[in-house]
């Protein structure tokens, strides 16, 4: 899906949809967790207004994409509209993108975005985990999830995010089953 363009704060961003997390097991930091719906659902309020950036920042350095650094080497939008979409089990929203900053901090994913390519992303958010494994469909876990506290979302333009694309998840993706056609470069 080709991105919309919008004004905020008197900059062009490009608007595009994204599914930010599904149900399921997700094989995260800290090992295979169950990220249950009921959970997704609660995070919502506290995603709208979350940076958007390309890859995680360095947690090594407790850096949360609120850093200034982080805001000025990798930050290229905000999160807005979230929701929680109860028949995908999905969490949704826009990703508003600084059209500008997007160019000068990744241009693979400008250049994506433009055409409408689905891209990974990650959810950055800190949880609480029990330690009670089980199955959720055929996938193990260790832990559930719960009690997200929402810090980022990033754009993966070249790794394979814990809720990936093939889960479900993606930047300029709308629905779950639905993926846009890639279109071949034109030289």
């Amino acid at each position: 899906m080709k991105p919309r363009t919008e004004l905020l704060e008197g900059r062009q961003h490009l608007v595009v949809p994204v599914v930010m997390a599904v149900e399921g097991v997700l094989n995260g930091s800290r090992g295979p967790l169950f990220y249950p719906a009921k959970e997704l659902d609660r995070s919502v309020p506290h995603w709208n207004g979350r940076p958007v950036v390309v890859y995680h920042p360095d947690m090594r350095f407790n850096y949360s994409a609120g850093n200034p650094e982080v805001f000025d080497r990798q930050r290229v939008g905000t999160l807005f509209n979230v929701r929680f979409d109860r028949k995908a089990k999905a969490l949704k929203g826009e990703a508003w993108l600084d059209a500008e900053r997007l160019q000068a901090v990744d241009p693979r994913v400008y250049k994506a975005v433009g055409k409408g390519e689905v891209m990974e992303v990650s959810t950055g958010l800190h949880t609480e985990a029990d330690e009670d494994a089980g199955m959720h469909g055929d996938r193990l876990y260790i832990g559930t999830a719960r009690n997200y506290q929402p810090d980022h979302l990033a754009i993966l333009p070249d790794i394979v995010g814990a809720c990936s694309i093939k889960d479900g998840a993606g930047l300029c993706r709308n629905e779950i089953g639905e993926l846009p056609l890639l279109m071949p470069a034109v030289a």
